[in-house]
């Protein structure tokens, strides 16, 4: 049986922010927004996890932490969805693999913030990740320098994709990546766990 994906249009380019989402907040809004921009994509598709495997403690229900992204994401080419829990997934690189088998028609680009970029080669099978997907990372505060010093940015620097030329990405086979700089939202959901709020922010 073929997993239910957001719906999208054949040929299509979608961007996966992939993420707890414990809680989600006016930042994960703007690097939505922003990617659409810079790197050219059609659709962009929150994909909220039923937990992150480098964290020992478990997010929030995964119902709540849906329902707050639906509340808070609110743009006509950005969905949510809970494909990982559906399909069983627990690492980005059987996501990916599970996405492609539900979704050949489509073509994803993976996005994350500069500072996953900073620890990506922690992740499971991070070089295949790199690898059948294109990348495009988003600056986050305090982590430009930390991940363009990363062992990934190292071992791929060849296949960077320079910042100016960031709408080239989604059309670009892997290994392929583009950091680009953006305005900034300081905020986190690790800061926002720690203050003892759970709850949605919405953007102004």
């Amino acid at each position: 049986m073929t997993l239910q994906t957001p719906p999208a249009g054949r040929g299509q380019v979608i961007g996966l922010l992939g993420g707890s989402f414990d809680p989600p907040h006016a930042g994960h809004v703007h690097i939505s927004r922003e990617a659409l921009k810079r790197f050219g994509l059609d659709r962009v598709w929150w994909l909220v996890s039923p937990g992150n495997p480098l964290k020992t403690r478990g997010p929030a229900p995964l119902a709540r932490r849906m329902q707050a992204a639906c509340a808070i994401m609110d743009h006509p080419r950005v969905a949510i969805s809970d494909f990982e829990a559906r399909a069983g997934t627990r690492y980005t690189a059987e996501t990916l693999r599970a996405l492609r088998r539900a979704r050949p028609d489509l073509r994803f680009v993976w996005l994350m913030g500069a500072d996953n970029l900073a620890q990506l080669h922690l992740w499971q099978d991070w070089r295949e990740i790199m690898d059948t997907v294109p990348v495009g990372v988003l600056a986050r505060p305090e982590m430009r320098v930390a991940a363009r010093r990363s062992p990934a940015a190292y071992i791929y620097a060849q296949a960077r994709i320079h910042g100016r030329q960031s709408l080239l990405l989604s059309r670009c086979a892997a290994p392929a990546w583009c950091f680009v700089n953006v305005p900034m939202v300081a905020l986190s959901s690790t800061r926002l766990r720690a203050q003892g709020y759970w709850g949605v922010h919405r953007p102004r």
